[in-house]
């Protein structure tokens, strides 16, 4: 072990990053040794603040119960107040690729019009009622029906219906949780509105579009009434 750490040291004295990924590592080993299995919250910190899990070789196997995660409050748009939860991506399970997001959509409220130009995304809807609008299609979707969105495709979801209804969004490539996280907070924290002018700015972190309501309620090509 002396070795390794000797190892380590020098890695580290010529900047080269996997010293922080060993550290974690060593980190969680402990802990299973232990008996005791560390939350994200607890996992050490790397560089500037950095979780140490962006530097992670390998995902990290998790199971996650309904309440795991990272809970956020969106503070922009249609959605403003609506509460949603980061369950996977690169901060939360390393995971080299997808993203994975569940959220409550209650009576009256909707998912407004947007497009992914980097992902394709699947949408899970464990309850029923939600007028589901994806490309040319609409639908009243029943309870565990599932949606495909291709990439670059029009997207929109309004709960139609008098009961929440849970959604759990998976999306194969990360970046849209980048614009999450800039346009939320945490719960209990003030949801301040995000000014109309920044809303595009934040939206390109996320490599998404939404659509502008003041050239029509539906985007081009897509299923209305």
């Amino acid at each position: 072990m002396s070795a390794q750490l000797d190892s380590v040291s020098i890695r580290h004295a010529k900047g080269d990053s996997r010293e922080t990924s060993h550290s974690a590592a060593c980190f969680h080993i402990r802990h299973r040794r232990s008996g005791h299995i560390a939350g994200p919250s607890e996992w050490p910190r790397g560089p500037i603040g950095q979780s140490t899990s962006d530097a992670f070789t390998s995902p990290i196997p998790l199971i996650l119960q309904e309440g795991d995660g990272e809970h956020l409050v969106s503070r922009a748009g249609p959605a403003g107040g609506l509460p949603f939860t980061i369950k996977l991506d690169r901060q939360n399970g390393d995971t080299q690729d997808f993203l994975v997001l569940t959220e409550i959509l209650g009576p009256g409220q909707t998912i407004p019009f947007h497009t992914h130009e980097n992902s394709a995304e699947i949408l899970i809807l464990e309850g029923g009622g939600a007028t589901v609008t994806v490309g040319d299609k609409q639908s009243v979707a029943g309870p565990r029906s599932i949606v495909y969105i291709p990439r670059n495709t029009w997207i929109s979801v309004a709960n139609s219906g008098a009961q929440n209804v849970h959604l759990i969004a998976v999306l194969s490539r990360q970046g849209f949780e980048r614009y999450l996280r800039a346009i939320s907070v945490r719960p209990g924290e003030p949801v301040t509105p995000i000014s109309e002018d920044d809303l595009p700015r934040l939206r390109s972190l996320g490599r998404s579009t939404f659509w502008d309501t003041s050239k029509g309620a539906y985007p081009p090509g897509v299923a209305h009434p």
